[in-house]
């Protein structure tokens, strides 16, 4: 295990609302440290390249998942218990980042396999600062060990 990448962080989006997408992509594009985004469009296609990305020895994984959970094909429950049933790829951290506030769903997402779950805020500003947030905690303030 090393202590820190040899490149930019990964961030892989799994949303499904092109206009949230592009709105959270062009926020990380802006925030204080250098990350890659990846767009899957819902959890199977994100699943896929999780796995295509493990098979590959070129492939990289992410550094961070942020999560919507109501997306078709297979949605963000639905992945998050498939991705920490996997043999290799259980460890990846999950922000789940919805527009409910609903106690059953954050419940739900947490006995999923989330490792937090942040709601969405309907303001650019609003949502700014809370994906500045989770991008600070999760690149400055968290330590975490890349498994080679």
């Amino acid at each position: 295990m090393t202590d820190a990448p040899d490149q930019d962080s990964l961030i892989l989006l799994v949303e499904d609302d092109v206009d949230d997408a592009n709105l959270i992509r062009r926020i990380l594009n802006r925030v204080p440290i250098s990350v890659d985004v990846e767009v899957c469009g819902n959890g199977q296609e994100a699943m896929d390249l999780l796995e295509a990305s493990h098979a590959s020895t070129s492939g990289r994984l992410p550094d961070l998942i942020l999560l919507d959970l109501n997306m078709p094909v297979m949605n963000g429950n639905e992945f998050m218990q498939a991705l920490r049933r996997h043999p290799v790829l259980p460890a990846i951290p999950i922000c789940v980042f919805s527009t409910s506030k609903d106690e059953q769903v954050v419940n739900a997402a947490y006995e999923d396999g989330a490792n937090v779950v942040v709601s969405k805020v309907g303001t650019l500003e609003g949502m700014r600062e809370v994906i500045e947030t989770i991008v600070s905690f999760w690149f400055s303030t968290a330590h975490h060990y890349y498994v080679e």
